[in-house]
């Protein structure tokens, strides 16, 4: 279970790319860059303040790509939500705080069985801090990359159903992953972000597309182990797609460390 969430984890590195370096404690942030997750959740959850409890959920919801089991998943997803909760209970007005919530019900709802997400509702309450979020700060490119990737995720996933119940567009995710880019051009985590939703969704439709931002990863030079991770994926996914649409796509929704 644990290959399926590098997407996610992905994710919640977008959410809070931002954060000041002078919130969360500086060690926690070494601790983050050397891949050292947990550790660095548990000492940004010893401060008092929104951004670096958003920074610990951050740092939670990123430790599940490396989990080996569904229990250790759901054991890191119930902390990254209470600290992402704590966050908002200090500072109602977070951005972080409301991304690093939605991305704990995305991966909450893949936890379940398809007819099970629909019930527990966690497509509408991802949409609905994503929603906040751009209220909040219409221009943050982090929101706009999420809000792409639930739209595209909703159409996977649901499919027909699935998108009239929610009111997800394929066209709305394609446009709000573009803005996203718009307004972070050198982000490569969106760019990467961007090219595993393609391929999980159309690989013979958007290939091309993907290849081109999965090279834009492959270009950079990464400067922490997430960044390092990145650029792994995106080499394990251009392979995939040099050999066929289909295994693009096994390798985009089973994207692995």
């Amino acid at each position: 279970m644990r290959r399926t969430f590098l997407f996610l984890a992905l994710l919640a590195s977008l959410a809070t790319a931002h954060v000041a370096a002078a919130e969360p404690p500086s060690a926690a942030l070494r601790l983050y860059a050397a891949g050292e997750f947990v550790a660095a959740a548990d000492l940004a959850d010893t401060q008092p303040s929104a951004s670096s409890r958003a920074f610990a959920s951050r740092a939670l919801v990123t430790a599940c790509a490396t989990a080996q089991s569904d229990t250790e998943i759901r054991a890191l997803l119930a902390r990254a939500e209470a600290s992402a909760r704590e966050a908002l209970l200090l500072d109602s007005r977070s951005v972080d705080a409301r991304l690093q919530l939605a991305l704990v019900y995305g991966m909450q709802g893949r936890l379940t069985s398809l007819p099970q997400a629909f019930a527990g509702g966690y497509a509408a309450r991802g949409r609905r801090l994503i929603d906040q979020a751009l209220a909040i700060e219409p221009t943050n490119a982090h929101a706009h990359a999420m809000l792409g990737a639930w739209n595209l995720e909703v159409v996977r996933r649901g499919g027909r159903v699935g998108a009239l119940i929610y009111n997800a567009r394929r066209d709305v995710g394609l446009s709000e992953f573009e803005r996203a880019r718009q307004l972070a051009p050198g982000d490569t985590l969106i760019a990467l972000h961007f090219a595993v939703a393609l391929l999980a969704l159309a690989p013979a439709t958007y290939g091309a597309r993907a290849d081109r931002l999965i090279r834009e990863v492959l270009a950079a030079t990464p400067s922490d182990a997430l960044g390092r991770l990145s650029q792994a994926t995106a080499q394990r996914l251009q392979i995939a797609l040099a050999k066929s649409p289909q295994s693009a796509q096994r390798a985009a929704e089973n994207s692995i460390l």
